[in-house]
């Protein structure tokens, strides 16, 4: 490797680093841990919230900038928000029986209070809280194109049925970097929520 191809290489780096470190994510307890895969138990937690009508792929980048408008002060607080991570995208059908329909979601800060959060201005953005729930999760980095997501829900539902559970609900995706970090060297993982068999 050149000097130059070096440099860059640790400049990419150092702004993979910066990003990770500076935002939060959800508390979670690991229950089994076969990296990249593993168990995880996850306490209830509050959201925001929005609904879009897009593809899979499209569906986060269409809803972003309604989210980081809110927590950038746009709600009837005037209150500026931390930005966490992940964004998370889950199928949201209840309503729109479409598999285009997806409900794309930001993290708020663990030690912020349910009763201070502000509410929203676009009648868009939901608050909600997410109830406790044990998922199956597998990491990867790169993209989140067709073939890298199927090649990962394999290996995960392989997984989670040998260690003596089934799935319980939709896959939630989630995006662990912000956009100007290459897509080579993003942060993934797809979760699924399960359930013992037995349960």
């Amino acid at each position: 490797m050149n000097l130059s191809a070096t440099k860059l290489a640790t400049f990419l780096m150092s702004l993979v680093l910066s990003a990770c470190a500076n935002y939060e994510q959800p508390n979670y307890k690991v229950i089994i841990d076969e990296r990249p895969l593993a168990i995880r138990d996850y306490p209830s937690v509050m959201v925001i919230e929005t609904r879009v009508l897009a593809s899979r792929a499209d569906a986060a980048g269409k809803a972003f900038r309604r989210l980081f408008e809110y927590i950038s002060g746009e709600n009837e607080a005037s209150l500026k928000i931390p930005m966490t991570a992940p964004v998370a995208q889950t199928l949201a059908n209840e309503e729109v029986k479409t598999s285009d329909y997806w409900a794309i979601r930001f993290f708020l800060p663990n030690n912020m209070l349910e009763e201070s959060i502000p509410r929203p201005i676009d009648n868009e953005i939901l608050v909600k809280r997410l109830e406790a729930q044990r998922y199956a999760t597998v990491s990867f980095k790169g993209s989140q194109g067709d073939k890298k997501i199927k090649e990962n829900m394999f290996l995960l539902k392989s997984f989670l049925v040998s260690q003596g559970y089934e799935v319980s609900g939709s896959p939630v995706f989630a995006f662990y970097d912000p956009p100007f970090i290459p897509w080579f060297l993003r942060d993934n993982e797809i979760l699924l929520p399960v359930k013992k068999d037995e349960e």
